[in-house]
């Protein structure tokens, strides 16, 4: 202990021992301080983790929801479509934040994506929905210069498919290329509800039209995976 050390001490008029007992008391609230706010950084931590699925809820764009009548069956319909938009991460399968709900139309993609009311009563339906014209724009944005060239192998490897309504479209080239987007739509609903309910959609909306577009798709999962992977489609 130096000078300066014992002098301050006798200046307290407390011997160096107190002052070291003084010292080591300083010592002990300096560790309590560091303790609390190790565990105000635990806690700050885990708070952070219980929000982090709220904050994987809000990924999804805002969606611009236009309403062609303005009717409340239609209003319904978009709080469903912002709700689905809110509970799920649908950042990846939104191609175009731009939508229109119809109550009088059929569902289609182009040129501004459009929904009408169809399974309102059944949210994976409704989000199947949403996702398969999304895969429209999928091709459409992204693969439009290999359309034909995609048209031609799916006809090679499955050349006696059925187009005519209700098992395709009507139309040839438009049929084909639907088996795309419902194999884009498969995987998109996997991701989204799982396996299971992801299936039963498929099989469900088999019953309804597409019949042996959605067929196909279901009978040759990995010819078509492999079918994407080969022409790079994805979401």
């Amino acid at each position: 202990m130096d000078l300066v050390e014992w002098n301050w001490g006798l200046h307290l008029g407390r011997s160096p021992t107190v002052r070291e007992a003084l010292i080591s008391a300083h010592h002990n609230q300096l560790e309590c301080i560091n303790m609390m706010a190790e565990r105000n950084t635990i806690k700050a931590f885990t708070f952070a983790l219980i929000l982090m699925p709220v904050l994987v809820l809000a990924q999804t764009p805002e969606l611009n929801i236009r309403l062609q009548h303005n009717s409340q069956r239609e209003h319904l319909r978009r709080a469903q479509i912002r709700r689905l938009a809110a509970k799920y991460d649908l950042k990846k399968y939104t191609i175009t934040r731009d939508i229109v709900i119809d109550e009088t139309a059929i569902n289609h993609s182009y040129p501004v994506l459009t929904l009408n009311l169809r399974f309102g009563d059944n949210d994976d339906r409704v989000l199947s929905i949403y996702v398969h014209e999304q895969a429209h724009w999928v091709l459409g944005e992204r693969h439009r210069g290999k359309w034909r060239e995609m048209i031609q192998e799916l006809k090679r490897a499955y050349p006696k498919l059925r187009i005519e309504p209700p098992h395709g479209d009507g139309q040839e080239g438009s049929s084909y290329m639907h088996l795309i987007v419902i194999m884009l739509e498969w995987q998109a609903l996997e991701d989204l509800i799982g396996a299971g309910r992801a299936r039963a959609v498929l099989k469900f909306k088999r019953e309804q039209n597409y019949k042996a577009l959605f067929t196909t798709v279901l009978d040759n999962r990995e010819q078509m995976e492999t079918f994407l992977r080969k022409y790079d489609v994805k979401w």
